[in-house]
């Protein structure tokens, strides 16, 4: 390991490991021209420093779920791959809404899929793909254009069961009438501030549900959405 050499007017400095933090003293053996040991006072144990606490954990299981192939994202996959605390990350991303879990006749046991990130494939597949994760979440948001039209001419015979708005962030806000109604009846008995975060982590909802139903609800004149995501009844 080589250090680079401080020089100062009243002698030379290196800097030592995060070890040597524990003692106040080392001691200096000079072995031969050129080479010197430096070690901690004998009889001194010097205990290494505690790992840090492994940070961006979000985004280190995101980053897995998306290398893994739409097969191998099963519950029972992902607790051979995933580490306790990243499964636990997993079930609050999931309640965040950052991830959906779906499960339906392909996908028997269930699957994890990112929010927002689709796996393309031959013969056009996306529409339904993006149909199955709105009836199974009873929501979705999409941030193209293209996307929110695609999604629209597949669920033509259905327009009576989904809702829809263009929010000015740009992002298309779709939710089904069950999800819908399921939302606002809670919103009904709350108070007249509101914001998603709070609703959805008071009723074990997704806060990009909550915050689809109230841009609707804005929409509609039912409420004014303040800066910072706070909705206020109008």
């Amino acid at each position: 390991m080589k250090e680079k050499v401080i020089k100062r007017e009243k002698g030379c400095y290196i800097k030592l490991p995060e070890e040597f933090r524990k003692v106040d003293e080392i001691e200096f053996f000079p072995l031969k021209e050129g080479y010197y040991l430096l070690s901690v006072p004998i009889g001194v144990v010097c205990s290494p420093a505690p790992e840090k606490k492994q940070e961006n954990l979000d985004e280190k299981v995101l980053e897995k779920l998306d290398f893994l192939a739409l097969r191998n994202r099963s519950p029972s996959y992902l607790k051979k791959v995933l580490g306790k605390e990243e499964l636990k990350e997993l079930e609050r991303l999931v309640k965040q809404g950052k991830i959906a879990y779906i499960h339906n006749k392909k996908f028997e046991e269930g699957i994890y899929v990112i929010e927002g990130k689709k796996k393309t494939g031959k013969g056009g597949g996306e529409p339904n793909a993006m149909a199955n994760q709105l009836f199974t979440n009873g929501y979705i948001i999409l941030k193209a254009s293209r996307d929110a039209q695609s999604l629209s001419e597949r669920l033509l015979k259905q327009k009576g069961a989904i809702m829809g708005v263009r929010g000015f962030d740009g992002k298309y806000y779709v939710v089904t009438s069950t999800y819908f109604k399921k939302v606002w009846n809670i919103l009904s008995k709350l108070g007249e501030e509101v914001t998603p975060e709070s609703v959805a982590e008071k009723f074990s909802l997704s806060i990009d549900g909550c915050n689809a139903v109230l841009k609707l609800l804005a929409e509609k004149g039912d409420y004014v959405e303040k800066k910072n995501g706070l909705y206020v009844r109008v």
